[in-house]
């Protein structure tokens, strides 16, 4: 059963153009490998050089995960067992792995993110929502969280975390549409509330700042959500 233990289909979450990667003008892509012929000498280079970038950045996300503090372009290459030369020549920097990397994770963890049927309690489809979110966000808050300190300012970024949040501002407009419908006024001003209540921003500052658990995260989300329904 998926989490939430609701019935849903993850197409029903927009989400970016498989093998995008990162945006367009962002370097080098780290979205799903494509099935390429290898029937020509160019075919058998874009495919070698995707699964060199793929290895980097699962390198990359390996380091994060075991809170490696500031992984550096040498770190990577040695995780990956390639030569320093070899990184650079695929990314340009960290900076530019690191936005690689968001990409990857919220990519591949998307997912989770499925559609819950507008139907039933308030209160039971905002629990799935919110149990949703605590396995979504523990998955990428790590590379996202350094992305945020050593590579803030990219458009790259923004343009990623951006996308992340359109996401699940519409999953949330889905799943409590009854709900939103059924005010007369203030439906986007609500929507708005809940997608802050409920976005990776109030994950972290409950998860660092507030120095809570994820099951106590994903509780108080849930009742802020609640209320303000109310």
């Amino acid at each position: 059963m998926r989490a939430g233990g609701a019935p849903g289909h993850p197409r029903d979450v927009p989400r970016r153009r498989r093998g995008s990667g990162v945006p367009r003008g962002a370097g080098a892509a780290s979205g799903r490998l494509r099935r390429v012929s290898t029937g020509t000498g160019d075919d058998a280079r874009l495919a070698k050089g995707a699964r060199t970038r793929r290895v980097v950045l699962e390198a990359l996300v390996a380091l994060i995960d075991e809170r490696s503090p500031h992984p550096t372009i040498p770190d990577v290459a040695a995780r990956a067992g390639l030569s320093v030369r070899t990184v650079y020549h695929h990314f340009g920097g960290i900076r530019e792995l690191l936005v690689a990397a968001v990409a990857l994770q919220s990519d591949r963890h998307r997912d989770l993110l499925f559609l819950i049927p507008p139907r039933g309690s308030a209160d039971l489809r905002i629990t799935a929502l919110c149990r949703q979110r605590r396995l979504y966000f523990e998955e990428v808050s790590p590379v996202y969280r350094m992305a945020l300190v050593r590579a803030r300012g990219e458009p790259a970024l923004h343009v990623l975390l951006a996308d992340d949040r359109a996401a699940l501002r519409a999953q949330l407009a889905r799943t409590l549409a009854p709900e939103l419908s059924a005010r007369r006024t203030g439906q986007a001003e609500l929507l708005d509330a809940l997608a802050h209540a409920t976005g990776w921003d109030a994950w972290q500052s409950l998860r660092d700042d507030g120095d809570r658990t994820a099951p106590s995260a994903e509780r108080v989300m849930a009742l802020t959500a609640t209320s303000l329904l109310s």
